[in-house]
């Protein structure tokens, strides 16, 4: 796992002192995640605005999105770290926070599941948390090989299913290849039917209704109660689809299946679940 280092030090502890005394600005639900998954969260002090997992980031300070921090908002929690996502910014405010002694750290967003072991790695070797990385890191592979082993995972292999994010005026928004739902789906063996877009794009209806999915799962931040599930139901193109005759949608949190954390095999299984279910419901 490639990481960006805006400020080196020549040893770990340089920026801090003395480990007790670290202080980090978490950006990023998947940075934030693992980080008190690593046993740092005493020292978190601040995270951004999509940082509500566990319960104990949601109650700290939110220094607004990752994407759009402050020089003034940072530091006026007097850190030492700031360990963000890839996109964390702006580049002017990172500069700054380096000018004035912050280490800032960046990760590239894990889109594999080997990724996300790569990225647990990465933080614990920064936070001088090691052993509880290699520890998690074997946790979260058994947790992933439960899922992946159990026998109703067996029954969703080579199931079609779509992942939609939006849905307005121009179309479906859906999870193409080098997507986190485009790699679970191949995980569990599924097509994804949009895997010839590229990254998020406007799926037509046309080919959704010809590429026919099983089952439709949608992102919670588009709609996770019964009328958006309904909703969706009733677009023209998921409609006339398997999936839209038996409203066979199924919601996922956002935080886990459009960004990797260490709870990625309760969305793997949220998948497998969901298809099976719809899967004896239309044998019935």
């Amino acid at each position: 796992m490639q990481r960006i280092v805006l400020f080196l030090c020549t040893l770990w502890a340089c920026s801090t002192g003395a480990h007790e005394q670290l202080r980090i600005v978490a950006a990023g639900a998947s940075v934030t995640e693992i980080v008190f998954a690593l046993d740092r969260g005493d020292h978190v002090v601040a995270t951004d605005s999509t940082s509500y997992y566990p319960h104990a980031a949601a109650e700290l300070t939110k220094l607004g999105y990752f994407r759009q921090l402050s020089t003034e908002g940072v530091l006026a929690q007097n850190p030492t770290h700031v360990l963000g996502a890839a996109a964390t910014g702006p580049d002017a405010v990172l500069q700054q926070l380096e000018a004035a002694g912050v280490r800032v750290i960046k990760y590239n967003h894990p889109r594999t599941l080997d990724g996300l072991l790569g990225m647990i790695g990465d933080i614990g070797e920064d936070l001088d948390a090691t052993a509880n990385a290699n520890t998690l890191k074997l946790q979260v592979k058994h947790s992933i090989d439960t899922v992946l082993q159990s026998s109703a995972a067996a029954q969703v292999k080579g199931k079609k299913a779509l992942y939609v994010v939006a849905n307005n005026d121009r179309g479906l928004t859906v999870a193409g290849s080098h997507t986190l739902p485009d790699a679970l789906f191949s995980e569990l063996g599924m097509h994804n039917i949009a895997s010839s877009l590229n990254e998020y794009k406007l799926m037509s209806n046309e080919s959704v209704m010809q590429a026919n999915p099983d089952v439709i799962f949608m992102a919670s931040h588009f709609g996770s109660d019964q009328a958006a599930i309904e909703a969706l139901c009733a677009h023209p193109a998921i409609a006339m689809t398997h999936a839209g005759k038996q409203c066979a949608v199924t919601p996922l949190s956002s935080a886990t299946s459009l960004g990797l954390s260490p709870r990625v095999a309760d969305t793997l299984a949220q998948i497998v679940e969901a298809t099976v279910a719809t899967d004896t419901q239309q044998r019935d």
